[in-house]
């Protein structure tokens, strides 16, 4: 959540404009009517994605590079460069639009694409380029993987116990470092979560195709320098110690949203 105090000066959008151009032929589905506001409130934020209520679909308090998120399908960092946050602030919205109840959810992707063309001329382009990134292998011929447990996992860290479900599989942040946690969770599950938190494509090359385990406990690469950071491995290390799992660095192309222009969105 952001600081309430870079809020005080906001001024929203008017409300529920309408949203085709007239005498054209959108190249892409359009929403009936938008509204874009800038946010005042601070309140719970829709950064995962709109939220939708029959033909209503809203996204508050959410960051204009979520939105390009969303709208672009984007699923790591390193898909999407050139994003520079608009000045003054001008970065957290409260966005609601109409569309047909039964658009599928590729159809709202592609009207937020149109809005945000037409409302912040956004400018983008695809490219293809090579970015680091990494194989995941069984060091010295054996993994240490632990076979999943069918009922739920309870785990207490740091004084605090919740329960993971099967299939879950994802990364929380603590004072001791961070824990990887999976439960009954197959081996794309923990590539995703690798993937994230490497910022980088991470592709499995273990073969190892049963559900798994797993509490791995690491400093994060950005706590590195911090000199009251506690004696943690970093994520390869525990991978490896823990594991039995390698992260060999490599290189991949991968296709790459560029941004090439984007404006303070329009009052019409």
């Amino acid at each position: 959540m952001r600081p309430r105090k870079a809020l005080l000066s906001l001024a929203a959008l008017p409300l529920l404009l309408p949203y085709a151009s007239r005498g054209q032929t959108p190249s892409k589905p359009e929403f009936e009517v938008a509204s874009v506001k800038r946010n005042t409130t601070n309140g719970p934020s829709d950064m995962r994605g709109p939220r939708r209520s029959g033909d209503l679909i809203s996204m508050r308090n959410t960051q204009l590079q979520g939105v390009i998120v969303y709208a672009y399908h984007v699923t790591a960092a390193y898909q999407m460069v050139g994003y520079v946050p608009l000045p003054d602030g001008w970065n957290w919205y409260d966005i609601e639009a109409r569309a047909g109840a039964n658009a599928t959810d590729d159809q709202i992707r592609l009207m937020f694409q149109s809005m945000l063309e037409d409302r912040f001329k956004l400018k983008v382009h695809h490219e293809t380029r090579s970015v680091p990134a990494y194989d995941l292998v069984i060091a010295k011929s054996k993994s240490k993987l632990t076979p999943a447990r069918t009922a739920d996992i309870t785990v207490t860290i740091e004084g605090k116990t919740f329960t993971t479900r099967p299939g879950n599989c994802g990364t929380t942040m603590w004072d001791e470092g961070a824990h990887l946690i999976c439960h009954a969770a197959a081996l794309d599950a923990l590539v995703s979560s690798l993937s994230s938190a490497l910022q980088a494509p991470v592709i499995d090359r273990t073969g190892l195709t049963g559900t798994y385990d797993l509490n791995v406990l690491y400093l994060p690469e950005g706590r590195k320098l911090d000199l009251n950071a506690p004696p943690s491995p970093t994520l390869p290390e525990a991978l490896q110690e823990e594991l039995g799992l390698k992260l060999e660095k490599t290189k991949r192309d991968v296709d790459v949203l560029v941004i090439d222009h984007i404006e303070k969105p329009s009052e019409n």
